[in-house]
């Protein structure tokens, strides 16, 4: 019995049916160029470093989990964004109505384009927060806050945008 026909048909079917995984969750479909905007700052509370690392931090992710070639502008997918709200305020109070914690909360709302694929496009709001002990001042602790926070941003936006779970 002749095998060559077999190994054609298995080969043709093997080339054809090939599947991508990713175990970070995300696919980037056929897109292989990104383009992140500066964030810029809406809010007037916001320290004004904090976009250029916000930005940064959102960059770091997605070179880090994905295979995207970051691009000055005009990439495949598009992100641009700003910063819609930073606050702090109390949280917690304790039985003589002082305050136990506090909250930093930062919003970001992101524009995103997919110009391979327009119907992923999406103007969304992403917020997260981080607690931390109201006997500590925000200027003591806000570095490690917002890195924390823009980890945590960072991964939701590149879930909306290009999770796959």
């Amino acid at each position: 019995m002749n095998k060559l026909p077999l190994l054609i048909l298995l080969a043709v079917f093997s080339y054809g049916c090939s599947t991508s995984y990713s175990f970070t969750g995300t696919s980037t479909g056929n897109a292989k160029t990104i383009s992140i905007e500066t964030v810029t700052n809406r809010y007037p509370l916001t320290p004004p470093e904090y976009t250029q690392a916000f930005t940064e931090g959102l960059k770091e992710s997605f070179l880090r989990q994905t295979s995207l070639d970051l691009v000055k502008s005009n990439g495949d997918l598009q992100i641009s964004g700003y910063i819609e709200k930073y606050y702090s305020g109390p949280v917690a109070t304790t039985g003589n109505e002082t305050t136990a914690q506090n909250r930093l909360t930062v919003t970001v709302h992101i524009d995103f384009v997919n110009e391979l694929e327009p119907a992923q496009n999406f103007s969304k709001a992403f917020t997260r927060f981080q607690d931390y002990a109201s006997t500590a001042s925000l200027s003591d602790v806000q570095d490690v806050l917002l890195a924390d926070i823009t980890d945590q941003l960072a991964q939701d936006i590149i879930q909306a945008s290009i999770g796959t779970w």
